[in-house]
């Protein structure tokens, strides 16, 4: 770690210099806060911290700034500057008419207009209602007035009774059981009375709760946060500080509720046990993601401290769901009382650990997610477009997709699905009219009164051919016979397209449609009207297609060539995860980090296929290998083998004949090795490379007639499945 006031390099866990003896804090990247070099999340966004993250010594931070005066024409005398967050600046000050201590926090005014100002003037007002309560910090006063001669612009503040214990974010985690369930049992009494005078906290978080000299823990600085902030992201995909602990229902956009105070409430209790927030990722959208879809790893499984009972308390607080979570803080106090501090967890048995391993996880794609969201600002401003992922089996073109669809919805677009199917049968159309049904099913009873108006005459009489449904609408009229096939279809398109337009009136839409490799030609066609339309309309199409799978003679290769002259048209390649992101992928999936040998060998077996990186996680932590100090060979996950051979059975007999005898050569072969050993004549093992080739099962290297399998894992698939003495 270099240091920045000397240059000079110091090991990774220095507190100070070597060099120069400044201390050392370590940066976040998110967010610019700087931490202690031990630190292993940020403390004001929990974003983890890496050892890449910048040491820089603590002498060269930005210095405290003036102090003012005193407050309140001059009844409250500041005393000192007692730090700075994001959205506040606080001091200590004396209460000259009460003759006590307090804090004032001066509310940063940067970005706010009057409407925001009046938001937390309410919200302070809110919080002086709730009165004296010993689990809440008690509001004494608001203002916006700094004595004259302080040459500061007047700004908003607060003023509050003084924690002299400091807040639980400045604590050492994992805090001890019994201190934990203390500080649990006192927000819990905090959020029972606030709740039951209307007020919902809405920011619960270790720098949130204040701690008195005694020890005793009060809930601050109420809705403040969402009151300088909107719920949903920006524009610029913005939404720092406090997604560690933010609820599903409250990233979305929806009604929050004391319900989701209770989550907020078990994510902080996650980490006060843990050490870490129950989901981490390298950005806000990737931890957004994960509080929407993922379940999280119960806490036994970061610590065998954790007592039984505590662990289903925050398990069920964590639910996705509201309803799900306990009926109120009162419950969750009564459920805190009964838990035994003592009482250790049942230790988990290696043959169980693939059931607990975190799900979801999306590292890396910096790049790629750019790309997907700069093409949903332009949709959000009335330029659609029509983004096609690539990539091998398993690379993570449906996960990104996902990590998509959050960024979407928190951003306030709808999004709809549409999935083909390998196996024939699947009506013509399939994966739209999933889309299409799947809209019908989320608005019920109201999708004509939505739709219809804003539809042109006779659209929605064409789209009952393909949706029933429509015919309960209110004036339905039977669609024409139309004898011309060209022309019904044409039809039924710019039915379809209206339809698309009609939703993305009410939000703008993204339409996902999933292994558009296996998709039919209808679909295809309908696919290629609707891309032409996309420039001038609110929504996205996002499909993604395995180019394994893809010949010269499948139907999405003439339907690739034409969209490639629409002008909103993008294709994404998805290559395999770099080493660094195989290991933070690691270390989030399985909350370990192995030993660097390890790691190399993973890296070498997967080459960052995220599926084939999963399933050697799941297989090696069932073994127990993850931590080893070396691995020598890693064996072929049974799902990875499956996924293989599937691609391998698509492929001739006499193509797999072939591929085993290259398997037998190595990774990297030649023409001529082949045709020496494998007695075949010239247009015949031209014809077999070919197939191969156009699978994507091996690749030609620059060096002419010298070839290599795609996959490491690919080739020694074939290989285990020869005999000792065919090989």
């Amino acid at each position: 770690m270099d240091c920045q006031a000397c240059g000079h390099e110091n090991p990774a866990d220095a507190d100070f210099c070597e060099e120069c003896s400044a201390e050392l804090v370590r940066s976040c990247a998110g967010c610019g806060t700087t931490n202690t070099p031990t630190a292993k999340f940020c403390k004001r966004c929990r974003a983890p911290l890496t050892t890449s993250s910048p040491l820089t010594p603590a002498e060269s931070r930005a210095p405290a700034p003036a102090l003012p005066d005193s407050f309140a024409s001059g009844r409250y005398k500041v005393k000192s500057f007692l730090g700075e967050g994001g959205k506040k600046r606080v001091y200590l000050a004396t209460d000259s008419r009460l003759e006590r201590d307090v804090a004032i926090a001066v509310i940063k005014t940067e970005g706010l207009d009057e409407p925001g100002l009046k938001r937390i003037q309410r919200e302070a007002q809110a919080m002086g209602r709730l009165g004296d309560h010993p689990n809440i910090v008690t509001i004494h006063d608001v203002g916006d007035d700094i004595s004259p001669g302080s040459g500061q612009a007047p700004q908003p503040y607060i003023v509050s009774q003084y924690m002299a214990g400091g807040d639980v974010e400045h604590m050492e985690f994992p805090l001890p059981i019994e201190r934990t369930l203390e500080i649990a049992k006192d927000i819990a009494r905090g959020l029972a009375h606030a709740h039951a005078n209307g007020v919902v906290h809405r920011d619960i978080k270790p720098g949130n709760i204040w701690l008195a000299e005694d020890g005793t823990a009060s809930l601050g600085d109420f809705g403040l946060a969402v009151a300088a902030e909107r719920s949903r992201l920006t524009m610029a995909g913005m939404l720092m500080g406090t997604v560690a602990y933010m609820p599903p229902e409250q990233a979305l956009g929806g009604e929050v509720t004391p319900q989701s105070d209770l989550y907020s409430l078990g994510c902080l209790l996650y980490e006060l046990v843990t050490g870490r927030p129950p989901f981490v990722g390298d950005d806000p959208t990737g931890v957004i993601s994960q509080h929407i879809n993922t379940s999280p790893v119960a806490p036994s499984w970061q610590t065998e401290d954790c007592p039984p009972d505590l662990e289903e308390l925050i398990v069920r607080l964590l639910a996705k769901d509201p309803g799900e979570r306990p009926d109120g803080a009162a419950a969750v106090l009564e459920a805190i009382e009964r838990v035994d501090p003592t009482e250790k967890s049942a230790s988990h048995s290696d043959s169980n650990v693939l059931d607990r391993l975190a799900l979801g996880v999306f590292v890396g794609r910096e790049k790629e997610m750019e790309r997907l969201r700069q093409a949903l600002d332009a949709t959000f401003a009335g330029r659609g477009g029509l983004v096609m992922l690539v990539g091998e089996p398993g690379i993570g073109k449906t996960r990104t997709t996902q990590e998509l669809e959050t960024y979407a919805r928190v951003r306030g677009a709808q999004v709809l699905w549409g999935r083909t199917h390998e196996a024939a049968g699947a009506p013509a159309y399939w994966p739209w009219l999933q889309a299409g049904n799947q809209y019908a099913g989320m608005h019920a009873d109201e999708v004509t009164e939505l739709i219809g108006p804003q539809m042109p005459p006779g659209a929605v009489s064409e789209l009952s051919r393909i949706f029933p449904w429509l015919r309960d609408a209110p004036d339905f009229v039977e669609p024409e016979e139309i004898d011309d096939p060209e022309v019904a279809q044409f039809k039924l398109f710019d039915a379809y397209t209206s339809y698309l337009r009609a939703i993305a009136s009410h939000a703008p839409l993204v339409v996902a449609l999933d292994d558009l490799h296996w998709a039919d030609r209808p679909t295809l066609l309908l696919l290629q009207h609707v891309a032409r339309e996309l420039s001038r309309m609110r929504v996205l199409i996002v499909a993604n297609y395995r180019d394994t799978d893809i010949t010269r003679q499948s139907a999405l290769s003439e339907t690739l060539a034409a969209l490639n002259r629409e002008s909103g048209f993008e294709r994404i390649v998805l290559r395999g995860l770099t080493r660094d992101e195989v290991a933070s992928y690691v270390s989030a999936k399985a909350n370990v980090v192995p030993r660097p040998e390890v790691l190399d060998r993973i890296y070498e077996e997967t080459e960052g296929n995220a599926f084939f990186l999963s399933e050697v996680i799941n297989l090696m932590a069932q073994e127990g290998t993850l931590t080893s100090d070396s691995v020598s060979d890693i064996a072929i996950p049974d799902g990875v083998r499956e996924a293989l051979g599937r691609r391998l059975n698509r492929l001739s007999e006499e193509t797999n004949d072939l591929l085993q005898i290259a398997a037998i050569i190595g990774r990297d072969f030649t023409y001529d090795t082949l045709q020496l050993l494998g007695e075949r004549d010239e247009d015949e093992l031209l014809r077999l490379i070919e197939e191969a080739l156009e699978a994507r099962v091996i690749e030609e290297t620059e060096q002419a007639g010298r070839y290599r399998f795609m996959h490491a894992q690919m080739q020694e698939t074939l290989l285990d499945e020869l005999s000792t003495t065919r090989r």
